[in-house]
């Protein structure tokens, strides 16, 4: 509520000089300065309203070009796109900030958020480089911690175990007075007891329901699953072999023909199912690694 009434309020101080003085018939134009136009989308940004906050830093740049506020304003408009979940925009609008302003006061923060924007389009590698540059410009940055942090993770999803361990070792060496030096230490030793995590073979899977249907689901942890696919198949074998007992190869076909689907199936949904399993592993181990960190993006 009160940013609206700031909204509102910035938009009669825009206005206010338009209107006409009492005592004169002289008419004035609106008057927009760098202050209330940033203002503007400041209030928008805050209010999670992202596209107009972008309307109004890009009108920003384009009443004020030469502003020394004009890489704080392009900035912005990278970081409403990131809020707005447009990351291959916000990418591109980052990088900008960086080609263009260089050593400006908000290039870490927009280094920062272009190595989080990359993050999340699953660009690891670029990401990495990103977060590299932030440390390399300024290690006294409030970012160039953070970017330690998130390359260690960015690390783990790109299944660099040893290169997210090997990050968090640089951060305790970069900032052993950190207040989350502690937390790092602990997820070291949570990596530590987690160098080999168990595995499911899906190879191993396939196999089992190959001779045992649904066997391969069990071993996956899918007991349900394998129950299901066992009575299944079960029923089909068992009426395709009646059918043929009974030498009545018609019906044998027939039910060995719709079965036969279900019973491949449940050979690759077995090798699947392991798979799933060991991607869980990875995604539970992950979950307990940004629990430690406290690492939030």
């Amino acid at each position: 509520m009160m940013i609206r009434l700031l909204i509102r309020l910035l938009l009669l101080v825009a206005i206010f000089p338009a209107l006409p003085a009492p005592l004169s018939a002289a008419e004035k134009g609106i008057v927009i300065t760098e202050e209330v136009q940033l203002k503007l989308g400041d209030a928008f940004m805050a209010e999670g309203e992202y596209y107009r906050a972008i309307t109004e830093y890009k009108k920003f740049l384009f009443l004020f070009p030469d502003s020394e506020k004009a890489d704080y304003a392009l900035f912005r408009v990278g970081l409403a796109n990131y809020r707005g979940e447009e990351y291959e925009t916000a990418t591109h609008t980052f990088a900008t900030v960086r080609e263009t302003y260089g050593r400006s006061r908000v290039a870490a923060d927009s280094g920062y958020f272009e190595g989080l924007s990359l993050w999340k389009l699953g660009r690891f590698d670029r990401a990495e480089t990103a977060f590299d540059r932030v440390v390399a410009l300024d290690t006294e940055s409030e970012y160039a911690s953070l970017a330690l942090l998130g390359k260690s993770l960015v690390s783990y999803d790109a299944k660099n175990i040893p290169g997210c361990r090997h990050e968090l070792v640089r951060f305790l060496a970069s900032y052993p007075q950190d207040p989350r030096a502690d937390n790092v230490r602990e997820t070291i030793a949570l990596l530590d007891k987690n160098q080999e995590l168990p595995r499911k073979s899906p190879v191993l899977a396939g196999v089992m329901s190959a001779f045992v249907p649904g066997s391969g689901y069990m071993y996956a942890g899918r007991y349900g699953d394998g129950i299901m696919a066992f009575i299944v198949n079960g029923l089909f074998i068992a009426g395709t072999v009646v059918a043929i007992h009974e030498e009545n190869y018609a019906v044998a076909a027939i039910v060995g023909g719709i079965g036969l689907p279900f019973y491949v199936g449940n050979i690759y949904g077995s090798a699947n199912a392991a798979t799933k399993w060991n991607i869980g592993v990875r995604k539970e181990l992950r979950g307990k690694i940004a629990v430690s960190l406290d690492y939030h993006f």
